[in-house]
């Protein structure tokens, strides 16, 4: 992993430092899209997400090869046309659609109905297995997305010993490293932990769900965009985790109230399954926008996706970034032990 960017420590949060970065590390082998091709390349501040583009330009990018003009008179282009797969958007910019509120109500019924998981000892290990790859995008250099391959993580059900995850066959990289347990009550980082047993003690209320959220948020930074960062923080929370039902419920409502959240009605993960998205505009990275992936038929969660949303000298508008399938979850009683 030593090839992944140094993440600029200032364009984070005070106490969010380390816990994003191995985020970042674990999850994203790409660096930041510049927002002006012309001009300097923008700094990293968030894995994921983006700035809402208006609804009427939006409403004019539905051809391949159409031009949107933005306020700082940069050229975004759509994607051309085709069908979507799990390396390509295409449309990209004109394929958004308001209903997220809707969706996400509905997608939280489900989320309310499904069945608990068995009662789980803290010495077990949340076992996801998932279909994965990445772009690594440098300078002069063309930006490939890397051979899709699997992944697979065990995640300590209390946070308190170290996980492990294997991902076998990327270039110089190990195939299988350790997961640090999470921070104990107290220690930088601990609310935004994805292990079991935290997760089930966060609010089943929607109200309290926001609420909780926004609290994540460091409100000291006058360079913040609190909406952003919730966004973040619900995409954190559902990678590679097993969320309590009524828990996932309350965090999909709690969503739904973010400002800038929208519609892909047809987006594939890694494993070629088409769903569909919600998705949000990065605010602190224009050009690249993020998407969380639902089964159109049973709205489970199934995948994400990273996609370039502005063409540059290496990058086609379209270009998907990152992207993940989720195809397996269960509960295990060692790290390296498969359902």
């Amino acid at each position: 992993m030593n090839d992944t960017a140094r993440l600029p420590e200032k364009d984070l949060p005070p106490g969010r430092h380390q816990q994003l970065k191995q985020h970042l590390m674990r999850e994203i082998r790409d660096i930041p899209i510049p927002a002006d091709t012309r001009s300097r390349r923008p700094a990293w501040s968030r894995p994921v997400v983006a700035v809402p583009v208006a609804a009427g330009a939006l409403a004019l990018a539905v051809l391949a090869g159409v031009a949107l003009t933005d306020t700082n008179d940069s050229v975004t282009r759509v994607g051309r046309d085709g069908p979507a797969t799990s390396v390509f958007a295409p449309r990209v910019n004109g394929d958004t659609v308001d209903g997220a509120v809707q969706l996400l109500d509905r997608i939280a019924a489900v989320a309310a109905r499904s069945r608990a998981a068995e009662p789980i000892r803290d010495d077990q290990y949340v076992y996801v297995r998932s279909r994965v790859a990445f772009a690594t995008v440098g300078e002069g250099v063309p930006t490939t997305l890397a051979p899709l391959h699997t992944r697979e993580a065990w995640k300590a059900v209390d946070g308190a010993r170290p996980g492990l995850a294997r991902e076998p066959g990327q270039p110089r990289r190990a195939d299988e490293e350790p997961i640090e347990p999470d921070a104990r009550p107290g220690e930088l980082g601990y609310d935004r932990s994805t292990n079991y047993r935290h997760l089930s003690t966060l609010p089943t209320d929607p109200d309290a769900m926001y609420r909780w959220l926004r609290a994540q948020a460091d409100n000291d930074a006058d360079d913040r965009n609190p909406d952003q960062d919730d966004f973040v923080l619900v995409t954190e929370l559902l990678n590679e985790s097993l969320m309590p039902p009524q828990v996932g419920a309350a965090l999909y409502r709690a969503a739904a109230r973010i400002p800038g959240v929208l519609v892909v009605p047809d987006a594939v993960d890694a494993a070629d399954r088409h769903g569909v998205a919600i998705v949000r505009y990065d605010s602190y990275n224009p050009g690249v926008r993020d998407e969380l992936i639902f089964d159109k038929d049973t709205l489970r969660y199934i995948g994400s996706r990273r996609v370039a949303t502005k063409a540059t000298d290496s990058i086609e508008a379209g270009q998907v970034l990152g992207t993940s399938a989720v195809l397996e979850t269960a509960v295990v009683d060692g790290p390296g032990v498969r359902p």
